[in-house]
């Protein structure tokens, strides 16, 4: 049972320093909230999992377990959050998207107003035919 909990660990830990090392190598905040999103929610999840084996218990298991579970609940709307903030501010908060992004799939940056939710319009248009690339890049 212990080489369980231990091979758990050991890829937990491997997924949280790839998770670590993409946050500083990427070269962008999508990417970078894309690195510690998945790989940092997996490695915790592993070494959380991996404390079943080394400390067995009912109370170690439900922890774990909620441990587990409020992290994926809360890591991928974190993540939405913290990268929809970063788009909408833009250059003026000094974050850009990287110079080699092929299509910015969110080309409008209106604001959702009251008039638009009122009157029954979309503030959010989806995307038209035309590519809208480097949008950020450009200032």
């Amino acid at each position: 049972m212990e080489w369980i909990g231990m091979a758990l660990a050991v890829g937990g830990t491997f997924f949280v320093f790839v998770a670590g090392l993409g946050v500083v190598r990427l070269p962008d905040v999508p990417m970078r909230m894309h690195a510690s999103t998945k790989a940092g929610t997996l490695g915790v999840a592993l070494i959380a999992a991996s404390l079943t084996f080394f400390f067995p218990g009912l109370g170690i298991l439900a922890r774990s377990m909620a441990l587990i579970v409020f992290l994926l609940l809360t890591a991928p709307v974190a993540a939405h959050m913290i990268g929809r903030a970063a788009y909408y501010g833009g250059p003026q908060i000094g974050v850009r998207l990287w110079h080699d992004t092929a299509i910015d799939q969110l080309p409008t940056h209106q604001v959702l107003s009251s008039d638009a939710a009122s009157d029954g319009t979309d503030a959010f248009p989806e995307c038209t035919t035309q590519e809208t690339s480097k949008q950020h890049t450009s200032s």
